[in-house]
């Protein structure tokens, strides 16, 4: 019965797996959602990495590109995937932004862009929006202001 089980345990892998990337941690978590038994569960994921199918770094790249583009900042990158169980130094993060020719003030002049819609005439409302949107994806307040100020400045520039 113990096989039977652990042979259901890694067929479910497999299937979920199949579908998209999980970290190990997220993996042990959707057994134990299951109810599968513990040892059965660490049996599962022993041959899945003994197989190849699970590989935590491919993973972590992969999920430090998607928070890339979607435009958050390395330290929050690092946090979130701390949270993952999934541990990767600022200095990776750089390493993945520097391949993509990006970095963090580039990241926030996008997000500027973004949200200003064209719009040239900011009041403190409006600033202050765009200011907390760039917070709350890691960005820091003096530097997303610094780059805010100077893009807002050429874009009246640019229309008069």
């Amino acid at each position: 019965m113990t096989n039977l089980n652990s042979n259901k345990a890694y067929m479910y892998l497999i299937k979920i797996l199949s579908a998209r990337d999980y970290s190990e941690h997220k993996l042990r978590e959707k057994l134990k959602q299951r109810k599968y038994p513990t040892d059965e569960a660490e049996k599962a994921i022993s041959e899945i990495k003994a197989k190849g199918y699970l590989k935590e770094e491919i993973y972590t790249e992969a999920r430090v590109k998607a928070f890339m583009h979607k435009g958050y900042s390395p330290n929050y990158i690092r946090q979130k995937l701390s949270q993952e169980h999934l541990t990767v130094t600022e200095e990776e993060i750089i390493d993945i932004f520097d391949e993509y020719r990006t970095n963090p003030e580039e990241q926030i002049e996008r997000l500027v862009r973004k949200k200003m819609h064209g719009k040239t005439d900011f009041d403190y409302d409006g600033e202050s929006k765009i200011l907390r949107f760039l917070i709350s994806k890691g960005h820091d307040l003096n530097l997303s202001k610094k780059v805010m100020k100077a893009l807002i400045a050429s874009e009246k520039e640019l229309s008069t």
